[in-house]
């Protein structure tokens, strides 16, 4: 009978997980719903932009370590050019460019998702021209070290070649 008991009390709970009131998403309001999906639409408009263009470094954080990243940048700013590699800070809601062609960029928290960063601690995330993630550290990048793997790329060696 215990069986018979915990087996209608588990199809009531999906019965009632399932009806529209259990299982409702937020609702956004259609202008909120739109402007979202504007963002979004731009954010993929920008990467694909960067895509095959552009090496980013991409970093997080305060304090210390996202101003000795920061001061590295800007230290090297005609070097980290020459590589075609933009740097990029995430506030808490903001992007900006450090380094680079300074363009309207997407929102933060997109950087975030897109390259699965936290924005508790200091990361930085390298990524190719490709698009992909290449390197992820929980410290700066010095700045010879990050000249060596992107020198190391295969796609860096044919730009160095001509």
């Amino acid at each position: 009978m215990i069986v018979t008991r915990n087996v209608s009390i588990l199809f009531t709970l999906v019965v009632f997980m399932s009806s529209s009131e259990g299982c409702s998403h937020p609702k956004m309001h259609s202008q909120d719903a739109e402007g979202a999906g504007d963002a979004v639409i731009a954010s993929n408009e920008w990467f694909a932009g960067a895509r095959w263009k552009n090496r980013l470094l991409i970093f997080t954080g305060t304090g210390e370590a996202a101003d000795h990243q920061r001061k590295m940048a800007l230290e090297s700013r005609t070097s980290y050019l020459e590589r075609d590699l933009i740097v990029i800070h995430l506030d808490d809601d903001t992007a900006s460019v450090i380094v680079g062609e300074d363009s309207p960029l997407p929102e933060s928290e997109l950087f975030r998702q897109r390259f699965a960063m936290t924005d508790a601690t200091f990361e930085a995330v390298l990524v190719g021209k490709d698009g992909g993630a290449k390197e992820r550290r929980k410290a700066p990048f010095q700045t010879e070290e990050l000249f060596g793997i992107i020198d190391a790329m295969p796609m860096r060696m044919r730009e160095m070649r001509r």
